[in-house]
């Protein structure tokens, strides 16, 4: 059996240990999960189901932006918006209430690759790159931190990131596109101004919406960096079951799977689709058919 065919995950009962605040409109859920649930890495996800009566069906799926061990007690936190049906009732837990989570699921990012790490992150796509922030200092290694949005307003948790970063050594970059905080601009305008003073080679890891991943994966094959992009699209299952969260590969990633032979699990995509679910959620750049991708 191949790696790509072990099953990881799995479906556990959790707790919710903690429900609080975090920024405006934003809520920080921490859940405990069984001792022998697969701690997750920056990138991947969980489904959250409700138990019923509930207003959804389908279970939610959700970056991890925070694990926490106390001794063989492990939990992790989970960053959201209470903007559906779903997520309103989620935010509504009280502490030891009960959710279903099937995890950790996905790729995360693959943060022992050699280079300057760069973290690039818009809008609440900072929660899983302040993990990997973390994973990385772990490691004695310090980063980059670039963070955009639109107004001030829309920079999550910037104190937040502003605290955590400071203390791993790692420096942070912000940019707004009407200039309320930091560099005028965008996340583009500041990689162009600090990639002349960084060593090489570059490797990006970013979060957030499609149309600034995608402008991060078109930086980074021009100027001969790598970048892995936590992508999202919509899902049912998680894990590959359902086919309902493909992504376009690129022309060169589809001739590499036809020249290699498609064995991996019947479970990720073919060599036209990738299954943003298994495949990623995290691609490098050149995976993806950035002109198709929506």
């Amino acid at each position: 059996m191949s790696a790509a065919t072990v099953r990881t995950w799995k479906q556990v009962e959790a707790r919710v240990r903690e429900q609080r605040d975090y920024a405006e409109g934003f809520r920080w859920l921490e859940l405990d999960v069984p001792g022998d649930f697969r701690v997750p890495v920056a990138g991947q996800f969980v489904q959250l189901l409700l138990d019923s009566p509930s207003p959804v069906l389908l279970p939610r799926p959700m970056s991890v932006a925070g694990v926490t061990q106390r001794g063989s007690r492990l939990s992790i936190g989970l960053l959201y918006a209470p903007v559906g049906a779903g997520t309103r009732v989620l935010a509504q837990l009280a502490p030891g209430a009960v959710v279903r989570v099937t995890g950790p699921l996905g790729q995360g990012y693959p943060l022992d690759e050699a280079g300057t790490p760069v973290l690039v992150a818009g809008g609440r796509g900072l929660a899983p790159l302040l993990m990997a922030a973390e994973a990385l200092a772990k490691k004695k290694r310090a980063c980059e931190f670039v963070f955009g949005a639109r107004t001030k307003g829309l920079l999550i948790g910037l104190n937040v990131a502003r605290e955590a970063l400071a203390r791993r050594g790692s420096r942070l970059h912000l940019a707004t596109d009407d200039g309320s905080r930091g560099l005028k601009g965008n996340v583009i305008d500041v990689l162009d101004k600090i990639a002349p003073k960084l060593g090489a080679p570059i490797v990006i890891h970013a979060c957030g919406p499609h149309a600034m991943l995608a402008a991060v994966a078109r930086w980074a094959m021009a100027n001969g960096a790598r970048a892995h992009l936590a992508m999202e699209s919509v899902m049912a299952c998680g894990t590959g079951v359902c086919r309902g969260c493909p992504l376009p590969r690129s022309a060169e990633a589809r001739d590499r799977v036809l020249a290699t032979g498609d064995d991996a699990s019947a479970l990720q995509g073919n060599p036209e689709w990738a299954m943003c679910c298994t495949d990623g959620p995290v691609f490098e750049s050149r995976e993806l058919d950035w002109d198709r991708v929506e």
